[in-house]
């Protein structure tokens, strides 16, 4: 009798086990930045927000080490990239994030143009924000 319940209880576990792994991400927002500013004095963020078990929306975004701005509501900055590279923040945040909303999978979202690396910053920051999420971390996620 005993060997025929500690099978059951094992094939219990394991299906709630699988269950949990497959489950829905808990709806929230979740957050990932890097550790350091980069060497022009701004910190890359991606903030994911889940509602319904997928991505609903997505922010990203620079923060100035000087004094805490956003790198997409500074003008000159802005300005400066654009003649530069033909793209700048205030666009290919946005970008980047609608890519992620559409796509729900950061590997997916195609690159910009003038913005590679910030393109990559935004993949490498969307994952880990999303495998904290998928953990059921609400902490944010520290990239080196």
């Amino acid at each position: 009798m005993k060997m025929k319940f500690i099978p059951i209880v094992v094939a219990s576990l394991f299906a709630v086990g699988v269950h949990a792994a497959d489950g829905a991400i808990k709806d929230g927002t979740y957050r990932a930045e890097t550790v350091n500013f980069d060497d022009k004095g701004w910190k890359p963020f991606v903030e994911v927000t889940y509602k319904d078990g997928k991505i609903a929306a997505v922010k990203f975004d620079y923060n100035s080490q000087k004094d805490g701005h956003l790198k997409t509501t500074d003008a000159e900055y802005n300005k400066k990239m654009k003649a530069a590279t033909g793209a700048n923040p205030e666009e290919y945040t946005v970008k980047l994030a609608q890519g992620l909303v559409e796509k729900q999978n950061p590997e997916n979202v195609d690159g910009v143009t003038g913005a590679t690396h910030s393109s990559e910053d935004f993949v490498v920051l969307a994952n880990a924000a999303i495998a904290n999420a998928k953990a059921g971390k609400t902490d944010v996620a520290k990239v080196e």
